[in-house]
């Protein structure tokens, strides 16, 4: 029988523009010298700058821009937020523990009105969890997400920060970061929740409490050169006849809800929607309630199925545990992962950790290891199952995060940003 990801495959007009075109060009500019000598991978003394750039206008519900600053290679962002429990004589708030990454429903990176990436908080949970343990523990500190919690309290007149990783595949190895001096002026469009949906979680017939957005801003991390080498790196990586060529990567989410009964061997299933190459796909099971966002359960049993062959049906457990490859390394062995802190003595938040990477054999190192991604767009009822034990008789969402790359062009005249969702 045909292999349905090999075929898809070999029939993706995005593996074949890889194939046939060389995607990976370092923006920033090195000199060699002999081994041994001082010389040797010299990169030009330059400085990392940081700027906490703001808004004119933020709120609930709606949308608040950032304005990229020209100041060089954009190394990073983080978006900050500050919120405040004002209600006077008032108990503490009680919040969901996901509540910073939550409460961001998108952030995306505009062009000329263009939507060049974007993400939103289970998309930005999958990455988190594919981290190394150092790295993801970081991130949970910097969301304020609290070690086998499921809420957080904010006492009367007290406030909380949270910084949000923006996470975009733009700021993972330095070949990919943008050169703010040339490329075109760019935006950061962040969408928030609302003032209390993520607020005053528990029993007791408490209502909705609404927080106070009192600050909101966009950290930048640049490194800037001097002038005169800037200038040298643009013109050696940008020439006048061709365009600055790259992969980038986003996680596109779906779901599907379903009704379950308070027992074992509950079964979800979710078709996959999108046509487009798949390098890992995410699953995860939510409880509906509210007061449960981002708390997923875990999984028994995973099924991938395709063209009618199953690809992959096995414990949950040895997908989380045994078959997952490193996401920031490239040629790295198996059995890499973080789930092994769901049986340590401190278990972890399930935020992070429940999410179980299906690999299809792929790693994410930006060069050729890409050729082997899955193709969508050539394949029937891409369907992914999840069998688990629920908390109650209620409703549950399978979450599929696909991970995608595409192609990025930077005109070499304009600095003009393209992308090319090629499936």
């Amino acid at each position: 029988m045909a292999n349905a990801i090999l075929n898809s495959n070999a029939s993706s007009s995005l593996v074949a523009a890889l194939d046939s075109v060389s995607a990976t060009k370092n923006p920033l500019i090195y000199s060699y010298g002999s081994k041994n000598t001082l010389g040797s991978a010299h990169v030009p003394a330059h400085s990392r700058t940081v700027v906490e750039a703001q808004s004119t206008s933020i709120g609930w519900n709606q949308n608040i821009d950032f304005h990229i600053i020209k100041a060089g290679q954009l190394e990073n962002c983080f978006l900050k937020l500050t919120i405040a429990n004002t209600a006077a004589a008032h108990d503490a708030a009680t919040l969901n523990t996901n509540y910073f990454n939550l409460v961001v429903e998108e952030i995306q990176l505009l062009t000329a009105g263009k939507v060049i990436m974007r993400n939103v908080p289970f998309g930005r949970a999958c990455l988190m969890s594919q981290k190394s343990f150092g790295v993801r523990k970081n991130m949970e500190a910097l969301l304020q997400i609290t070690r086998g919690g499921a809420t957080t309290a904010i006492a009367d007149n007290a406030s909380a920060t949270g910084y949000v990783p923006l996470l975009f595949s733009c700021f993972d190895v330095p070949e990919l970061m943008y050169n703010s001096s040339f490329c075109e002026p760019m935006i950061v469009r962040v969408r928030l929740s609302t003032d209390n949906k993520y607020s005053n979680l528990v029993g007791g017939g408490q209502a909705a409490q609404s927080m106070v957005l009192t600050a909101a801003s966009l950290i930048q991390v640049h490194r800037q050169m001097p002038s005169q080498l800037e200038q040298a790196q643009i013109s050696a990586n940008y020439s006048d006849t061709e365009s600055l060529v790259r992969v980038q990567n986003e996680v596109v989410c779906e779901e599907t809800s379903k009704l379950v009964a308070n027992a074992a061997g509950q079964e979800i299933t979710h078709t996959l929607t999108t046509n487009r190459c798949i390098n890992k796909l995410f699953v995860a099971v939510e409880d509906s309630l509210v007061a449960n966002a981002g708390q997923y359960v875990e999984i028994q049993d995973l099924e991938v199925k395709a063209n009618g062959q199953t690809i992959l049906s096995v414990p949950a457990e040895l997908v989380a545990l045994g078959l997952n490859l490193d996401t920031d390394r490239a040629n790295s062995g198996q059995c890499v992962g973080n789930f092994w802190e769901e049986s340590s003595a401190t278990v972890s938040t399930p935020h992070t950790t429940r999410i179980y990477c299906i690999n299809f054999g792929m790693n994410s190192d930006h060069s050729a290891h890409l050729t082997n991604v899955v193709s969508a767009r050539e394949i029937n009822a891409f369907t992914v199952k999840a069998t688990f034990t629920g908390a109650g008789a209620r409703e549950y969402k399978l979450r599929v995060g696909a991970l995608t790359p595409f192609l990025e062009s930077i005109n070499s005249a304009s600095g003009k940003i393209s992308t090319s969702l090629s499936s």
